[in-house]
């Protein structure tokens, strides 16, 4: 009895090889051991450690911060440093041409002296010294040349000023460093007519400089072309403009020119707005109008011109050109009209197929059935022919018509004379028996 106790409660003899024994639990009779997969293991040591995991992830997140942070640190001191390295690049490069314009002038070079400071004085106009040795250059480039009172032809007399010259003088050396352009000529123009011999040099060369960038500035930001134009006319008596001041005086002349032909002869509209669109296509008057947008409307105003001739070849370049500046709708509709006017679609000719049908008589006379196209042709006579698309059937004018078929009927009367047709009906044998 005991051994049957014992024996029941050991495991079987048939888990005793794959089982490890398993030791008893309270309030249970033989409980099994369950077996542990290192998966398992794993899963359940990360679960223990999920402080560790965050952890990490905190880390992993601030670390990928403090680069991106230096990254971008760093970017932006190199580009600061480069943007100072530039600074410093211009700066050197000012001071560099200042110093060899003035020495060009003491070696009496001063056709590059003047260009040499004219450089230095679009880069900085406040620079140092720099107006005083324009003025200078220009004094003795043009020192046989003498005030005139035509200057400002049409500007307003400026109000007589009882202030000494050298205060007259040094507010107009202020205004010109604060590009008050305006200001200046008119300050300048109150010392010359108070005291005409008060560094003449200098004040020429100051109005050189305050007349030419008011007259560049009234083309490009104030659209007023005429009077830019006017005010570089001004400055080139003192001086030989420089390549920018030409180039937008051009410009403003050309434009100026092409709106004279606007709408009265378009094709020298297109010529004109053509040349600034490609220079200067945001040029633009007072109306608003840029050269491209004139540009544009000149070459439909044109196209419109030569479809009113019914040239249509010509009419449908000028619409593309146009179109290829900026698309439109309505512009790609008359493209679209004008392009099946210059290209008409081939008419074609209908065939047509024309079947006569043989006629039987007291005899057999057998006509051939011809089919086949029939094409006119202007050099040789052809029958008329009626389109397809239009009510009636082709006749013919060489053969005969198609009678109603009859019932044959034999006969031995004479076999009458075959209407002349333009094929010849083949001969007939006297001997042939006739068929009913």
């Amino acid at each position: 009895m005991r051994d049957r106790d014992q024996d029941e409660t050991q495991p079987s003899s048939s888990n005793s090889l794959n089982t490890p024994p398993q030791s008893p639990l309270p309030n249970q009779g033989a409980a099994r051991t369950v077996v542990k997969k290192p998966a398992s293991i794993f899963v359940g040591g990360l679960q223990r450690n999920k402080v560790l995991l965050i952890f990490l992830l905190l880390a992993a997140v601030l670390t990928t911060i403090t680069i991106a942070a230096g990254a971008f640190a760093g970017y932006f001191s190199g580009r600061q440093a480069l943007d100072e390295g530039e600074s410093a690049q211009i700066k050197s490069e000012i001071n560099e041409q200042f110093n060899l314009g003035v020495a060009e002038l003491a070696e009496g070079n001063l056709e590059l002296a003047r260009q040499r400071l004219e450089y230095v004085l679009s880069q900085d106009p406040s620079y140092p010294g720099a107006a005083d040795r324009m003025a200078e250059v220009l004094y003795t480039l043009y020192a046989t040349a003498s005030p005139t009172p035509q200057l400002l032809v049409g500007t307003p007399s400026p109000t007589f000023d009882p202030r000494p010259a050298q205060e007259l003088f040094a507010k107009a050396e202020a205004l010109l460093a604060n590009r008050e352009w305006t200001n200046t000529i008119e300050t300048l123009v109150a010392l010359r007519k108070n005291n005409p011999a008060y560094e003449a040099a200098r004040i020429d060369g100051m109005l050189y400089l305050a007349l030419r960038y008011r007259g560049v500035d009234k083309i490009l930001k104030e659209h007023n072309l005429e009077g830019g134009i006017y005010d570089l006319a001004l400055a080139e008596n003192f001086s030989l403009l420089d390549v920018e001041a030409r180039n937008t005086r051009n410009w403003a002349r050309i434009y100026v020119i092409g709106s004279s032909f606007w709408e009265v002869f378009p094709e020298q509209a297109v010529y004109y707005f053509g040349q600034v669109a490609s220079a200067a296509p945001y040029l633009r008057d007072a109306s608003g109008w840029t050269a491209r947008d004139r540009y544009r409307g000149a070459l439909i105003q044109y196209g419109n011109q030569l479809a009113d001739s019914e040239e249509w070849c010509a009419a449908l370049i000028q619409y593309e050109i146009a179109f290829s500046i900026r698309a439109d709708e309505q512009l790609s509709k008359t493209i679209d009209a004008v392009a099946l006017q210059c290209s008409p679609p081939t008419a074609t000719i209908p065939s047509i197929t024309i079947t006569f049908t043989p006629t039987l008589t007291g005899s057999v006379t057998t006509f051939p059935t011809i089919t086949g196209t029939l094409i006119p042709t202007i050099s040789s006579p052809s029958p008329t022919f009626i389109p397809i698309d239009t009510p009636g059937q082709p006749t013919s004018t060489s053969l005969p018509p198609s009678p109603t078929p009859t019932q044959p009927q034999a006969t031995t009367d004479v076999p009458p004379t075959p209407v002349p047709s333009d094929t010849p009906a083949p001969p007939i044998d006297p001997t042939a028996t006739p068929t009913p």
